[in-house]
């Protein structure tokens, strides 16, 4: 994984709003200033900064070989943090927005081995445009399984049904009908196994996929699951650009601590799920207690999720 350096914005219209599934909207982004948008693969998203002031990630969710326009899709959550009620009250056709260059940290593998696709609700996005990718390859065997609250719920679901419905298994219920357990002990070793949904449905994936190869097990989070702080210490970091050097408290976190240093360290979610935060960690022994890093990632210890990761060794050298 790299880190970011270009923090560039760029500026896009609005060129289509639909309603795709209840509470759910996608949308279609050109661009606003005629340069072409960057390439991008599946699995990637961009940081939105939506009219209330807020900046929030969404997964593109078009055919990645269409490079003349995004498209996002957004759910409704009237018990959010106020992004989904503002790109669904403020956006219309022709606002124009400000997004950040596609970043990928849920990249379909390389080899040609099956992949099982798993998602739930609007989960889909992400998995959707694998699910294109792959169907355009021809090469690789893939299935898709979809778990959505009803039809109605089930957004793309049109789309995904022309693309190739003998590889998409629907599972509509208001309660949890997909035996996870079950699906994932039939398949063999070598099957990449994508899943993108809600948190009960993500754990229960994590679980039945405890014992296979982390390398082929792939995540892409929207919120994180709990995190025990019971034995959390303090430790100290050092700003390795300026010499500071500070104490985090058990009870602060690291973004916390380099802000009251007066350093604008960019975040979003703050739960280790979107990757905005990532630092170059130049010493020290980090606790990752991210959702984006791998476990090779995370042996090399090259970087660090600031917003909910901390130390095991007692300070960390951060390139800030």
């Amino acid at each position: 994984m790299t880190i970011d350096a270009d923090q560039e914005l760029r500026r896009v219209r609005v060129a289509a709003v639909h309603d795709v599934a209840v509470d759910v909207r996608t949308y279609e982004l050109v661009s606003a200033d005629g340069r072409p948008l960057p390439d991008w693969t599946p699995g990637s998203h961009i940081d939105v900064h939506v009219p209330a002031g807020l900046v929030r990630q969404y997964s593109l969710c078009s055919d990645p070989a269409i490079r003349n326009r995004y498209r996002i899709a957004v759910k409704k959550e009237p018990g959010g943090r106020g992004g989904s009620l503002s790109m669904h009250e403020d956006v219309e056709t022709g606002s124009v927005l400000a997004i950040g260059l596609p970043r990928n940290y849920f990249p379909l593998a390389s080899d040609l081995a099956p992949s099982l696709l798993i998602a739930g609700g609007i989960g889909i996005t992400p998995i959707y445009a694998m699910a294109r990718s792959l169907a355009a390859d021809g090469r690789r065997s893939w299935t898709l399984h979809y778990c959505a609250r009803s039809a109605a719920h089930a957004a793309l679901r049109n789309e995904l049904q022309r693309l190739a419905p003998q590889r998409i298994v629907q599972h509509f219920s208001e309660a949890p009908v997909l035996d996870v357990a079950s699906l994932l002990g039939a398949q063999a070793p070598d099957v990449h196994v994508y899943c993108c949904g809600p948190v009960g449905l993500m754990a229960a994936v994590k679980e039945a996929t405890a014992n296979r190869d982390p390398e082929r097990v792939h995540f892409e989070w929207f919120a994180a699951p709990p995190v025990d702080h019971s034995h959390d210490q303090a430790f100290e970091i050092e700003l390795a650009r300026s010499g500071i050097v500070k104490n985090v408290p058990a009870d602060r976190t690291i973004l916390q601590v380099v802000r009251e240093c007066g350093i604008d360290a960019p975040s979003s979610c703050e739960a280790g799920v979107c990757g905005t935060c990532e630092t170059v960690l130049l010493a020290g022994d980090a606790d990752h207690r991210d959702l984006l890093l791998t476990p090779d990632e995370r042996a090399q210890n090259r970087s660090i999720m600031i917003c909910v990761s901390r130390a095991r060794s007692k300070r960390l050298v951060l390139d800030l």
